[in-house]
């Protein structure tokens, strides 16, 4: 299997459990978690390993929809796996990073009506964000 060269493809498993352990650091208002294992996502012939260590805020979800999207919703792996991805623009499009998460939250059946308002919102205001960057 290749480690990580970031291409789609179909038929893909996300490794559980998920460990985190809370910094107690925030970031923006938003705390910040700390990979305690290793999260692997297996997709094809691609396996995408997010290391011990790595630090994340969950899902960048205005604070005004955190009721109805959580940071830390279903959706939290997917959201891990696309941190890590889009902190390596130069092993990973922002297009395919956004692609994976879409396909993460379909495998650990994030339902539809959830996965679809959250890769939306993810593709439009994380242009925003990377425009800015």
């Amino acid at each position: 299997m290749n480690d990580f060269p970031c291409t789609y493809a179909a038929n893909c498993k996300v490794l559980w459990p998920v460990r985190l352990r809370l910094t107690g650091e925030q970031e923006h208002g938003r705390a910040i978690y700390e990979l305690d294992a290793p999260l692997v996502y297996h997709s094809g012939g691609v396996t995408i390993h997010v290391p011990v260590g790595f630090r994340t805020d969950f899902a960048s979800v205005p604070r005004g929809l955190w009721n109805l999207f959580p940071p830390a919703g279903p959706y939290a792996p997917a959201a891990v796996i696309h941190d890590y991805l889009c902190e390596h623009p130069e092993r990973c499009s922002r297009f395919l990073a956004d692609a994976v998460f879409r396909e993460v939250m379909r495998e650990i059946g994030v339902p539809w009506y959830v996965r679809l308002p959250v890769y939306y919102a993810v593709r439009t205001y994380g242009a925003i964000f990377h425009w800015r960057s």
